[in-house]
C-alpha cells in the first residue's frame, strides 16, 4: 500500500524539524560590578540547568556547577525566591563562587567570591548592556 501524497509530506516535515538545529538562546543577564562598575560579566542559564559566564573582553565562557540552592516561598501569589551558589572551576581548580538571589526574572543580588584570597566583588544587573545575542558593553 503507497503512503499517501499528505502522509509523505507530513513524515518529511518532522525528519526536517527533528533534524534542524535548536534556535533557543539560553536565558542571560548582563552584570556590572567592582569599583566604579568596572567589571562587565555575561551570566547564561543553560537549558540543561547548568549555568556559564564571560566576562567582557574575553571570548572563552567559564562553566560553573550549582553547589547549593535554596527555595524560599516569601507570598503564596508571588515567584519563589532562589537562593544559589554556583562553583567556578579553572583547570581543575576551585577559582571561585558566584552567590545569586533571583525571584522570578529579577536577579536581587550577585556577589562573586575569589577563592584565593576570599575578595567578594558585587555585581548589579546592567540592562543597558543586554541585547538578545548577549551583552554589548
Amino acid at each position: 500500500m503507497a503512503a499517501t501524497p499528505t502522509l509523505a509530506v507530513a513524515a518529511a516535515l518532522v525528519l526536517l524539524l527533528a533534524s534542524a538545529p535548536a534556535t533557543a538562546a539560553p536565558d542571560h543577564r548582563c552584570l556590572s560590578g567592582g569599583r566604579d562598575n568596572t567589571i562587565h560579566l555575561e551570566w547564561r542559564w543553560l537549558d540543561d540547568g547548568r549555568a556559564d559566564v564571560r566576562y567582557a573582553g574575553h571570548s572563552e565562557r567559564l562553566p560553573l556547577r550549582r553547589v547549593s540552592e535554596q527555595t524560599t516561598v516569601l507570598d503564596e501569589d508571588r515567584p519563589y525566591q532562589f537562593d544559589t551558589v554556583w562553583e567556578e572551576r579553572v583547570d581543575g581548580r576551585i577559582n571561585g563562587h558566584y552567590t545569586l538571589s533571583t525571584q522570578g526574572a529579577r536577579i536581587y543580588s550577585f556577589s562573586y567570591v575569589r577563592a584565593r584570597d576570599g575578595r567578594r566583588t558585587d555585581f548589579d544587573e546592567d540592562v543597558n548592556a543586554f541585547q538578545d545575542d548577549g551583552c554589548h558593553w
